[in-house]
Order: C-alpha cells, then sequence, then structure tokens
C-alpha cells in the first residue's frame, strides 16, 4: 500500500463473476482474513483492519478473525456498502482508495464513487496487491463442461440466443455481455465442476443481434461440444481474450451491461465511443421464469427429494439414542440416500445439519471441531438441497428428538405461521417481494420477535441454489414476482444458546385468476416433504392455518408413500397426524 501510494485497500468476498462460490484460485478474501464467510468485506490502512459482513456472520467471524488484528465491523443492512461511509469518514481529502477492479462489481463501484468523491476521495481499480504476494495461489480451474440435455433444458440453444436478441432489440441494444456463470450456463445448455454445489465453469459470453461468442479456456472445451456450438451459429474464443474482443466492437454500439453482474474493469474494453446500458442481463429475467417443462421436471425432482428427506428423518428416529449419531454422520447419512434419487448429481449447497445451539447460528457449518452427537431430546435442523438434472431443491426442517421445551413448540409453531401466511399468499400482478414479507414476520412481530436474513430468494434450475432477481425480504427489491418464478419461503427464530427454529419451502409463481380488479397470482407449494406435527401448538393456530398443514402433510403422503417401505409409510403417517 506505502509503495502504491494507497490511503485504503478494499478486498470484497467475489470473483469477476460476482459468484457466490469461488475457485479457490479467487478465494482472496479468505487467502488475507481467515474468514470463510460468502459475504464480507475487508478495508486495510495503515492502523487498521476491518471484516465487515451481516448477522448470518458475526459469530463465525469472530471465531475467525480472534487474533488476526481484523476487527469485525457488524453490519446494520445486510448485502450492503456501509463500508463506504466509513471510508468517507475517515481517509483525508486526497487520498486514494485501491482495489482489483475485476473482483468488485460495477455496481459496488458506482456506490464507492458516489460516496467517497463529494470528499476528494479517489480509486484505483487497478491496485492488484494480492497477486504478488500470493505465492501458492491455486490456478484457475481446468476441468471441461459438459452438455445439459435439451429434454431437461426445455429449449435449445438457437432458442434461448433468440429470445436474449428478441430483447436486446426491444432494449435498443447491439450487444450483451455476461460475466454471471449461472447466465453463461443456462444460455449455452452447459455445465461444469468449478465451484462447489453450483453446476457452473469459469467464462465470459458476448451476444449480439447477429453473433455469440463464448470465451472460455480452450482445455476446457471438447472438441465435440465445440463443434455443436459451432453449428449452433456459436463462436468459442479463449477466456483471456474477452477485453480484446470487446474493445472490436462497431464504435457505435449499445452494450447491455448488469451492474450487479459485471466487474468493474471489463466495461473499461469497450471503444470510448460505445454506449453502456445499464440494465439487469436479459438471460436473469428469462431463467428466472421457468418455462412449462421446467415446472414439471421440478415437480418430479421435489418428490423424489421428499423421499430421500422422509427416509432419513425416518432413520435418525429409528436409530437416536441407540447408536452414536453426530452432526456429520448425519450428513453423510443424507447425502448417501439422496444420491439414491434418480438424477442426482450431488449437493446444491452445504448442508446445515445444526442440533441445539448450533440451529441458532442461521449459516452453521460443522466441522470436525465443531461436531456434536445428537440425544433424543431438544430439537435439530437440517437444511439441504440437491442438484438434479430436473431441478435444484431446497428444504429444511426440525425435528423432535425427544422432550421439547413450551418455548421450543412456541417458536416452531410461529414460524411455521410464517411459511403458512406466505405461501396461502394471492396477490396481484406486479407485487414485490418486500409487501409480502410482512406476512412471513407478523406472527413474531406480535410477541416481540424477529429474525435478521430474508424471508426467500430466488431458486434456479439445474443451477444456483440462491438466484435472482427476484427476493422476499424487507429490503426494497423492485422486482415483481413474475409466473415461473420458484422463490424459497423460510422465515426463522434463533435463541443464541439455546435453540434455532426455521422451516422452508419452495413456492412456484403461478397465475390464479383475472377479476374486475386485475390478474392475480399465487404460489404453489413445489416441496415434498413432512412438516412435523409433534411441535406444533394447535391452539396458536388459525382453522385456516390448520386446514393448510393438514392438506399439506396429505399431499406430500400421497406423493411419497409408493416410495417408502411399510415401516417408513406408518412412520410417516403418525408424525404428520392432527
Amino acid at each position: 500500500m506505502a509503495e502504491n501510494g494507497l490511503a485504503a485497500y478494499v478486498i470484497p468476498a467475489t470473483d469477476p463473476h460476482a459468484s457466490e462460490y469461488l475457485p479457490e484460485h479467487w478465494k482472496t478474501l479468505y487467502w488475507a482474513s481467515g474468514f470463510t464467510g460468502s459475504a464480507g468485506t475487508l478495508v486495510v490502512t495503515p492502523d487498521f483492519a476491518g471484516l465487515w459482513t451481516d448477522s448470518r456472520y458475526f459469530i463465525q467471524a469472530e471465531q475467525q478473525l480472534a487474533g488476526s488484528g481484523i476487527e469485525l465491523v457488524k453490519l446494520v443492512i445486510p448485502h450492503t456498502t456501509e463500508f463506504v461511509g466509513w471510508l468517507a469518514d475517515t481517509l483525508p481529502e486526497g487520498a486514494i482508495v485501491g482495489f482489483d477492479g475485476d473482483l468488485l462489481s460495477r455496481l459496488w463501484h458506482q456506490q464507492l464513487e458516489a460516496g467517497t468523491r463529494p470528499r476528494g476521495i479517489r480509486l484505483n481499480p487497478h491496485a492488484d496487491l494480492v497477486s504478488p504476494l500470493w505465492t501458492d495461489r491455486p490456478p484457475l480451474p481446468a476441468e471441461p463442461v459438459f452438455e445439459f440435455p435439451v429434454k431437461f433444458a426445455g429449449a435449445s440453444r438457437p432458442e434461448k440466443l433468440a429470445r436474449i436478441q428478441e430483447r436486446l432489440a426491444a432494449k435498443k441494444a447491439t450487444h450483451t455481455v455476461l460475466s454471471s456463470l449461472d447466465d453463461i450456463a443456462w444460455t449455452f445448455n452447459l455445465r461444469g465442476n468449478d465451484v462447489p454445489y453450483n453446476p457452473l465453469f469459469v467464462a465470459h459470453a458476448v451476444i449480439g443481434l447477429h453473433e455469440a461468442v463464448l470465451f472460455i479456456a480452450p482445455e476446457k472445451m471438447p472438441d465435440a461440444i465445440r463443434r455443436r456450438l459451432s453449428r449452433d451459429g456459436i463462436k468459442t474464443l479463449p477466456y483471456t481474450s474477452v477485453a480484446n474482443y470487446l474493445g472490436k466492437l462497431p464504435a457505435k454500439s449499445t452494450v447491455l451491461l448488469d451492474p450487479r453482474r459485471m466487474n468493474q474493469n471489463l466495461p473499461g474494453a469497450l471503444p470510448e465511443s460505445a454506449k453502456v446500458l445499464d440494465d439487469v442481463n436479459s438471460t436473469t429475467w428469462l431463467k428466472a421464469c421457468k418455462t412449462p417443462a421446467e415446472a414439471a421436471h421440478t415437480r418430479q425432482t421435489m418428490i423424489r427429494d421428499g423421499v430421500a428427506l422422509t427416509k432419513f428423518f425416518y432413520w435418525l428416529s429409528q436409530n437416536i439414542g441407540k447408536q452414536k449419531i453426530t452432526e456429520r454422520s448425519a450428513e453423510v447419512k443424507l447425502h448417501a440416500l439422496r444420491r439414491e434419487q434418480p438424477n442426482c448429481v450431488g449437493e446444491s449447497f452445504g448442508t446445515i445439519s445444526a442440533y441445539g445451539p448450533h440451529a441458532a447460528l442461521p449459516h452453521y457449518s460443522s466441522t470436525p471441531e465443531s461436531d456434536i452427537e445428537l440425544r433424543p431430546e431438544g430439537l435439530y435442523l437440517l437444511d439441504s438441497g440437491g442438484q438434479y438434472l430436473g431441478g435444484t431443491t431446497d428444504t429444511t426442517r426440525v425435528i423432535a428428538l425427544g422432550p421439547v421445551t413450551d418455548e421450543q413448540a412456541t417458536d416452531y409453531t410461529l414460524v411455521l405461521q410464517g411459511l403458512i401466511g406466505v405461501s396461502r399468499l394471492r396477490f396481484p400482478h406486479g407485487t414485490r417481494g418486500y409487501q409480502m414479507d410482512i406476512l412471513a414476520r407478523l406472527p413474531q412481530w406480535e410477541r416481540g420477535i424477529n429474525f435478521g436474513h430474508g424471508t426467500g430468494h430466488g431458486v434456479g434450475y439445474y443451477l444456483n441454489v440462491h438466484e435472482g432477481p427476484q427476493s422476499i425480504s424487507p429490503g426494497p427489491v423492485d422486482t415483481p414476482m413474475l409466473p415461473g418464478m420458484i422463490t424459497s419461503v423460510e422465515p426463522g427464530i434463533y435463541r443464541p444458546g439455546k435453540h434455532g427454529v426455521r422451516i422452508e419451502n419452495l413456492v412456484l409463481c403461478v397465475e390464479s385468476e383475472q377479476t374486475e380488479f386485475g390478474a392475480f397470482l399465487a404460489f404453489e407449494t413445489l416441496t415434498i416433504a413432512p412438516i412435523f406435527t409433534n411441535l406444533v401448538k394447535k391452539n396458536l393456530l388459525t382453522k385456516a392455518e390448520q386446514a393448510w398443514l393438514r392438506a399439506y402433510n396429505n399431499m406430500v403422503f400421497r406423493k411419497i408413500s409408493r416410495y417408502l417401505s411399510p415401516e417408513e409409510k406408518a412412520w410417516l403417517r403418525s408424525v404428520t397426524a392432527g
């Protein structure tokens, strides 16, 4: 920093593709701090180092930063650039803030510039201080990509490109640049193994009204797939040549860039005369609204995933207290049962297998050091999901392993009421997620309780378990809920040192009815997994809520019982009775 004249240096927890899960090559924040969370920003000055992160990671960050000299700075609002205000208030006029613009999104750069420029602070987005110091840095992933069969994808590459080009023309754009890996994988019907959990590969893409180019390391592209891409009118060029290609676009090009999903440095390669149109990627909207074929595959996938979860909970109930079961061994058992299901290719995120007080950490991950044995008492929380050729799942359930307290049962019931409130909702076309969020929280607010994370996120189709553009949260995300969108509903209550409760289903936005007041939409619950009724305080539920719970559990039994043994079937009926 001294050699480069920098008063502060910023290291975000991301890569040039705005990814949630990073290839080892880009785990820069972890290298610099030891913090393993998926959301955080490190700011270093000559006399201070601070890590900004949100409430999901407060306890984890405190543990991982202990003794490092790095202070934990707690975000008030998740996923925001609150560190910008600190820089503006702390640094003197004329100070220079450095960072690697390949790792900082265009949106965050815009916010950083807007917050520091009035104070006379300058930015240097070309200060990569890490690469010279990280001498054993892992290389970029080199595994080959593979094709996603059209029978599951639901549309061919030419069909998808035509839809993208149609949207470009409507926005009067000549090109779009894609850097977000899930958008690229969806567009080209390809998948890869470059990051954990998400079937993605490292690449960029440029799509014009009359061209489509995929920028990928040559060793990652099998010859047979390259030929098929060529037949579909798609050119492949080396990953590192994207900037050179952008620099040669026609002078009067209008290029659509998604500032949330594009790093700061790449647009700098465009000709000076090119016009940049900041907007959400067309592909983000297209892949968020699942086709009828994708929805149909997802329904079948949810049944298979529900079978695996039911078999797991049956096994757990029959063996708890009889053999040693720990958080980690339970997770291994679940993964084995899920892998038995047709078309399952792995987990969709790191499983949260949390017993007792560990469940009070919303993003707990059991390690060899933290692993504890499950006992026939208290609550066990399991948040897990699978990647299937026919869709991506994400389900959270809480089960009583033995006697529970009145507080635990009350918390469980309040969380269930929040789930039901959102799931039963009918709403006019154009409704945003932040308008729905209160339904998940109202039962808790009435008792002075709240949870610190969003209520729901978009879910991909054999892609990212977390995708946009929609969400259900208090944040003012100006995205309407549209037919075909799959979104999680996952309220929770967390009591540090005691227990945690979260119940999560995935729902599909569907057309409901047309009235004199306009078009109305609704949610179809996709997740097929039992909600255990022995934890429910029925006196807290309304008749409508009780009816929803009965109907839901009856549907679960009807759809998965044929895949269960007689013993499993009898157990499922008993734990969902009432």
